[in-house]
């Protein structure tokens, strides 16, 4: 009984003191608070809210995002009415404020995603985790549900200008985005913004959640600051029970079934 205490004792004081480069194998089991908060457009610092909360997910991904990959219905003679896609720069706020779910960007018809959207302005955009490289550093591939993704579909509207709202998404883009300011003098783009018709979250096995606009509107993002700052604790994990046997030890760990925890790698 007395070796088994000491063995467990092992093992999790071993995990506890890794190196910071070593920490990046349990990201997910040791989750740390980003310390650059304002030179990231995370809403909680670096790590995403439970997998389990979509409309907070989307929001921290839309919040998160610096770009979209955009899809429009092609007006090219060759594949009219194909699905297109272009790489858009996008801004929900200045860089460092707080989210607000809107998409602003700057389109010019120089350009084939303006002249589809001039004809048929809807579109769906395609958000990952992994924009800056968040699942891949962490060993997860792009494509695995576990590396959150939202498809969010509706209209782009072009935005007038002279008031309050073009004048804030034009300072969004141009926080995050300093070269815009030179896009507009030279390639006449013009602000939009996307109206949003439905929202889907994938962010986690068993396919796509979809997100009302007012549950994606109406959640406090940035409330998730607070459950980060507890999240920079490492999560308690359970050891159910430790066995010996012929083979080996075995070490099991129970974890809640709505825990952060998304991936674990444990060496002994």
């Amino acid at each position: 009984m007395l070796l088994g205490a000491l063995v467990i004792c092992t093992v999790l004081t071993g995990i506890q003191s890794r190196t910071t480069e070593q920490r990046d194998a349990f990201a997910a089991f040791l989750p740390a608070v980003s310390s650059n908060a304002l030179e990231s457009n995370d809403v909680a610092g670096d790590e995403p809210p439970p997998h389990t909360e979509y409309a907070k997910m989307a929001r921290y991904l839309v919040h998160k995002a610096e770009w979209v990959s955009m899809g429009s219905l092609s007006t090219v003679d060759a594949i009219k009415g194909y699905p297109m896609v272009n790489v858009i720069a996008v801004a929900d706020s200045a860089r460092g404020e707080k989210s607000t779910g809107t998409l602003y960007f700057y389109l010019t018809m120089l350009d084939y995603t303006a002249q589809d959207l001039s004809k048929d302005n809807r579109l769906t955009v395609l958000l990952s985790m992994d924009q800056d490289l968040y699942c891949s550093k962490r060993g997860v591939d792009p494509m695995e549900p576990t590396c959150a993704r939202i498809m969010i579909s509706g209209r782009a509207v072009k935005l007038e200008d002279g008031n309050d709202e073009f004048n804030f998404g034009k300072n969004a883009m141009f926080s995050r985005h300093p070269a815009a300011q030179k896009w507009l003098a030279t390639h006449n783009f013009f602000l939009c913004k996307l109206e949003i018709t439905q929202i889907a979250v994938l962010d986690w096995y068993g396919g796509p959640h979809y997100v009302t606009v007012e549950e994606y509107m109406k959640v406090d993002p940035d409330a998730h600051n607070a459950a980060g700052l507890k999240m920079a604790q490492p999560e308690p994990v359970e050891i159910e029970r430790e066995e010996d046997s012929d083979d080996g030890r075995t070490i099991t760990l129970k974890i809640k079934k709505d825990s952060t925890v998304r991936h674990i790698n444990l060496e002994v």
